[in-house]
């Protein structure tokens, strides 16, 4: 206990004193070569805290796998091998476009420094960003860029407060988050679209702004696209109840462009499901008892005594949702539902609805989220301890 307590109190030192992020970027890609050029400011290439060489704007530079290392060349010059490498920014202001080229994916702009390593054979990136940054980065993947200014604001609070309290997420790796969902999406600013500008101001709006419960404490502050009409109490999907993730009716968010949906899925293939997730299902499987509707939101299906989780259905045959009815037809099942993702805390689609229809960010975020209230990360007792020892 004593251990784990050490290691957040490092963590969150280092972030009050620097507030800056560790985050591990193309965090499953598996790159072996990318291109790099600076898009804002002047950046050093930096290894074994040699400098090999500086970029200006626009000038390129290529990195690829070399058995164990890292080799660095422009279109004239090599930079030889290394096994660790630092982009480092040397103005006011600094950001890097990245172009993986194996695999071939598409540019992106992360703003700050960069850290490279070999890992497993390939490339590992770990963003060393500013807070700010990187929250807005956040809220240009999670949110897209249709929204209204108020919806930011909420998403950006929303981000925010899940970056602060996972800041250990990735600890033992060696770094905070990734730029995977399981942590938040992520993929830098997108400088080629000028919307992302109107995000970064709503970011810089709300700095500081976390949700907070009952307590004081760092709300799990989850989201999806869209209920369908009906949120999730927590501990209907991750079996732990939280008093501020209850189930709502979602008015907003009824008849919304991602509400609806279906799939259709053979009868051979859901048996195989069963065989594997529920043999007493399987082994009395009858077509005609798996004739099940949904008016409300339901965590299982329940047949002669036996149940099977819909989050179990949902995961296998990759559905939007667990809100689906489900409808026997010849020798197929066709799964009709609403809504996309778990259902748990605030819904985009509804949330947006509720922003465009006037409602205030602090509203909105007390509709989804019972019991909470928007502050300063530095009116927390926590934190506060933690900058106190940092001055």
């Amino acid at each position: 206990m004593k251990i784990c307590l050490f290691i957040i109190l490092t963590h969150l030192y280092y972030f009050s004193y620097s507030q800056k992020l560790k985050i591990c970027v193309f965090y499953n890609q598996k790159i072996t070569s990318i291109v790099l050029s600076t898009y804002l400011g002047n950046y050093n290439i930096i290894s074994e805290n040699n400098i090999l060489t500086s970029l200006q704007p626009n000038e390129t530079l290529q990195l690829f796998v070399s058995n164990d290392s890292i080799e660095v060349k422009n279109l004239k010059y090599s930079f030889g091998k290394h096994k660790s490498l630092e982009i480092k920014g040397t103005s006011e202001i600094n950001v890097m476009r990245y172009k993986p080229v194996v695999p071939s994916i598409q540019q992106r702009f992360y703003d700050n420094n960069m850290n490279v390593t070999i890992e497993n054979g390939t490339l590992r990136f770990i963003n060393i960003v500013e807070m700010d940054n990187y929250i807005c980065g956040v809220v240009e993947s999670e949110s897209g860029y249709q929204a209204t200014k108020e919806f930011y604001e909420i998403q950006a609070i929303l981000c925010r407060t899940f970056a602060l309290e996972n800041l250990g997420k990735h600890f033992a790796e060696g770094f905070n988050l990734c730029d995977d969902v399981h942590c938040q999406a992520y993929k830098g600013k997108n400088y080629s679209l000028s919307y992302h500008s109107v995000i970064c101001e709503t970011v810089e709006e709300t700095k500081n702004f976390v949700i907070v419960d009952s307590t004081n404490t760092l709300i799990t502050a989850v989201f999806h696209a869209s209920c369908g009409g009906q949120t999730m109490n927590s501990e209907d999907v991750w079996g732990k109840a939280k008093h501020y993730l209850r189930s709502i009716n979602d008015n907003y968010c009824h008849l919304q462009r991602n509400t609806a949906w279906e799939k259709k899925v053979s009868m051979s293939e859901f048996k195989n499901f069963l065989q594997q997730n529920s043999p007493n299902l399987a082994k009395n499987f009858n077509i005609n008892e798996w004739n099940f509707s949904q008016t409300s939101r339901k965590s299982h299906i329940r047949i002669n005594g036996d149940s099977i989780s819909l989050r179990k259905i949902r995961e296998h045959f990759q559905l939007r949702s667990t809100f689906f009815s489900i409808i026997p037809s010849n020798d197929s099942l066709l799964f009709k539902g609403k809504g996309i993702g778990h259902g748990v805390g605030l819904c985009q689609d509804g949330a947006i609805q509720m922003a465009k229809s006037g409602y205030k960010s602090e509203d909105i975020i007390k509709f989804y989220y019972k019991g909470a209230r928007v502050i300063s990360y530095f009116e927390i007792p926590f934190y506060q301890i933690i900058l106190q020892n940092s001055n």
